[in-house]
């Protein structure tokens, strides 16, 4: 069993959000991803994100990998659309509070089962230019 890393994240409102993550002497060529973002941990119900594979400009988790020495590394990009964020709801605080919630990312490959490899906040920063 892995114990996930902890990763918080923060997205701005009114933007699209990219990040990598680079996975080290991993190769998830081929493999499965899920993450998903909701108001707490076991909320019920849709999460209010919900990404899956995808290609690497579209919204969802993509990955490529490259090699050093023989060493492998997984660059896994999770991409949010700006849209996407735009219809998140404002939270308990009201307009222009920033917005907590909690994510995980779940991978399934790279010779491993379906594991949550990190988790976190995902916290989406009130903006003003829109």
């Amino acid at each position: 069993m892995i114990t996930p890393g902890r990763l918080d994240l923060v997205a701005q409102r009114w933007t699209p959000f990219v990040y990598v993550i680079d996975f080290e002497g991993l190769d998830f060529t081929g493999a499965t991803f899920a993450l998903q973002a909701r108001l707490y941990r076991d909320a019920p119900g849709d999460p209010l994100i919900s990404l899956t594979n995808a290609a690497a400009n579209a919204q969802g988790i993509s990955v490529s990998v490259s090699t050093a020495e023989g060493v492998p590394t997984s660059h896994v990009q999770i991409r949010v659309n700006e849209t996407t964020l735009e219809d998140l709801p404002l939270g308990a605080a009201g307009p222009g509070q920033d917005v907590k919630l909690a994510q995980d990312l779940h991978i399934t490959g790279g010779g491993f089962p379906k594991t949550r490899w990190l988790e976190g906040d995902l916290t989406i920063r009130a903006g003003a230019t829109q």
